[in-house]
């Protein structure tokens, strides 16, 4: 049986992993690893040990609220609400659930970060705030996960004014849906365009909606009730 994950190649000083959706059993699957969904607990724990045997180490995963704090953590560190962590420490995996909304990781040679980038957060300047625990944003590499993608993200005009009022050039990552006053969003475009803004010079991404792919991918807009997949970085080196 292959593995629910596979890695990515961000930094050569780290290590990345995205897990993926198993479908079935309905409806959270065989590897969800969120605990606050409803899931049996042992099931997710078993899950998370899978990982953990994977990594040399359980991951830590903040508790997430779509807020913009970061959390630098490190091996004594307890949970803690936050909707970002980095830690400098090695071998010490750290990461984030997702279901739809955007995951970040951050890589430098000195340290690493997660983040989940909803829509609240992204506009709210979680990724700001992540990327500012770094010394250097031209030093950081940046990996954009799955997320829902621009043909489904179906958004009303609060989210388009929050964004527009961030910056008038979002403006041009949403295209209105004929007929209504909704408009569809672009979150791996608008997080690219921050990002480039803020001076990170390498952004590398998964092509992929969780909305649209529900074989690979956990989406709470398509299911409702429904696991959450995690994107997990480690400093090796």
């Amino acid at each position: 049986m292959s593995d629910p994950w596979f890695a990515i190649d961000i930094n050569p000083t780290v290590m990345a992993l995205q897990t993926t959706c198993v479908s079935q059993p309905s409806p959270y699957g065989s590897f969800n690893l969120g605990f606050h969904v409803g899931d049996d607990a042992a099931t997710v724990a078993d899950n998370r040990d899978r990982l953990a045997s994977h990594l040399g180490r359980p991951v830590y995963f903040p508790e997430q609220v779509h807020g913009v704090d970061v959390l630098r953590v490190d091996a004594n560190t307890d949970g803690q609400v936050a909707d970002a962590v980095v830690t400098s420490e090695m071998h010490h995996p750290i990461g984030i659930l997702t279901a739809d909304c955007l995951p970040v990781l951050f890589a430098s040679n000195t340290l690493v970060g997660a983040a989940h980038a909803g829509w609240r957060g992204l506009v709210s300047g979680v990724l700001e705030n992540t990327l500012a625990e770094f010394s250097n944003p031209a030093e950081v590499s940046v990996w954009l996960g799955p997320c829902i993608g621009a043909a489904a993200f179906e958004v009303g005009p609060e989210v388009v004014d929050a964004f527009v009022s961030k910056h008038r050039r979002y403006s041009q990552y949403f295209q209105p849906v004929s007929g209504s006053d909704r408009s569809l969003g672009d979150l791996q475009a608008i997080a690219a365009d921050l990002l480039e803004n803020q001076g990170v010079t390498v952004i590398k991404r998964v092509q992929a909606c969780t909305y649209g792919e529900a074989k690979r991918w956990y989406s709470y807009r398509r299911s409702g009730i429904t696991g959450r997949m995690a994107s997990c970085i480690m400093r090796t080196e």
